[in-house]
């Protein structure tokens, strides 16, 4: 996707707790080409919302990069919004302090930021990969602005590439659902590719029937066969 062999810009990784899902977004930053820039974003931790989302963005790519979104905060912090006794912390307090307002005026102003900094992301002189992490772990507000309108602005850019992993994944909507895939991990039950694993991570001690045992024993769950390997390994190192 990222070398462009295929139309779809949207990746959506589901699979339950376990098999691999995190490990794999942090093999796509780290294989990511120096033609891209790889946006990483765990979105459990993102309590902030939609405000981390996208100070947590910027950071990466550099705030001063972001010339329209930086002045349509200050037009909403100079015209009245109150932060100076405000205690919020951490990152994007700014912006959750400007979207800390009623529901309709949060509407309007989020659609104003969030228009102004797809404008800005449009400059950008390389393609941008935003790889989000624990899907199933945003909060409600985060886990919809995401299926709808973050994917569907990702969709209009082809410089923009998003995804996105967790135990349950946005549902495409009319907007990108043509330019989407989606991809379910399963157990690995495979045997070659553990005898690959246990050669690469140099478990040695292993015979290929022992190897069987503990892949059987849990079923091909990923973590839990790493796990077992592990476990079985130290100990004979200890004998």
């Amino acid at each position: 996707m990222l070398r462009r062999q295929v139309q779809e810009r949207i990746l959506l990784i589901e699979a339950p707790s376990g098999y691999g899902k995190t490990g794999l977004m942090g093999r796509f930053e780290i294989l990511c080409s120096q033609e891209i820039h790889p946006v990483l974003i765990d979105l459990k931790g993102a309590q902030a919302g939609i405000a981390f989302v996208f100070s947590r963005i910027q950071r990466v790519l550099g705030k001063k990069r972001f010339r329209n979104f930086n002045a349509q905060i200050d037009r909403f912090l100079n015209s009245g919004v109150e932060i100076q006794n405000n205690r919020l912390t951490g990152e994007g307090s700014q912006i959750q302090v400007i979207l800390d307002v009623p529901p309709e005026e949060r509407k309007y102003r989020l659609t104003q930021l969030q228009q102004v900094f797809f404008e800005d992301l449009e400059q950008f002189d390389r393609p941008i990969a935003f790889i989000l992490d624990t899907y199933n772990g945003a909060t409600e507000e985060l886990a919809g602005w995401i299926e709808s309108p973050f994917l569907a602005e990702v969709a209009l850019n082809p410089k923009l590439f998003a995804i996105v992993a967790g135990q349950i994944i946005p549902q495409p909507t009319i907007e990108w659902q043509s330019w989407h895939h989606r991809c379910k991990l399963d157990r690995i039950m495979e045997r070659e590719a553990w005898y690959g694993y246990v050669k690469d991570v140099g478990f040695d001690c292993f015979s290929s029937q022992e190897i069987d045992v503990l892949i059987d024993a849990v079923g091909g769950v990923p973590a839990r066969v790493v796990t077992l390997l592990e476990s079985a390994a130290r100990t004979r190192q200890q004998i």
